[in-house]
């Protein structure tokens, strides 16, 4: 019996050079003290002839995961309909960056472990005026004064608190409404079709 496979592809298009997009951060203080604010500055730099607010989202979109040991600054929302304030979402938190770089505050709430890293997802889609491309880049930031950030691998996904599928995974069988209020079930194409799920989601 055949199953189901997770997998992901990008199209190249010519003229948009995602290659050439940076994603960067870096942790801006002197000192990390338990219970002081301090900052991680995120940088995306669009060479000349990309724009990121021209191709479909305001700008691009930037998620973070925290240890246990950090608090972001800022208003911490659990609805997802109150997302469209640009404020911070919970599990991942998310914001727009509108301005590079983006300060995004924090607390250590107690002293962190050796292992303790805060996670940088970046998503943006980039456009040439013509065409467009996505770009997806991952970080990872040491909680250490003066950090930068090391890119990760781009190819997993692992935020929030449930477990997501990834490349090369098998798909738990499903059921989902259609729009005319019918059912349709991923067991019902196994074998037969390739199956595409998408979630729309709008920040604006």
């Amino acid at each position: 019996m055949k199953a189901f496979v997770a997998a992901f592809a990008m199209v190249s298009v010519a003229g948009v050079d995602v290659d050439r997009v940076s994603v960067s951060a870096r942790i801006d203080a002197d000192k990390l003290i338990v219970g002081q604010e301090a900052i991680i500055l995120v940088n995306v730099d669009l060479p000349d002839g990309l724009s990121a607010s021209d191709a479909g989202i305001p700008a691009p979109l930037l998620q973070i995961q925290v240890p246990r040991s950090v608090r972001l600054s800022g208003k911490h929302l659990t609805k997802y309909r109150e997302l469209s304030r640009n404020e911070f979402l919970q599990a991942p938190f998310e914001r727009m960056i509108e301005a590079s770089p983006l300060e995004v505050g924090f607390k250590l709430l107690r002293k962190p472990r050796p292992d303790d890293v805060i996670h940088l997802n970046v998503l943006a889609y980039v456009s040439d005026g013509e065409d467009v491309r996505f770009v997806r880049r991952r970080l990872a930031v040491k909680l250490e004064a003066g950090a930068v950030a090391e890119a990760v691998d781009a190819t997993r996904s692992d935020w929030g608190t449930e477990d997501l599928l990834q490349i090369g995974s098998k798909a738990a069988g499903f059921e989902l409404p259609r729009a005319d209020g019918s059912t349709v079930s991923l067991g019902q194409f196994l074998g037969k079709k390739n199956v595409i799920v998408t979630t729309y989601r709008a920040f604006w």
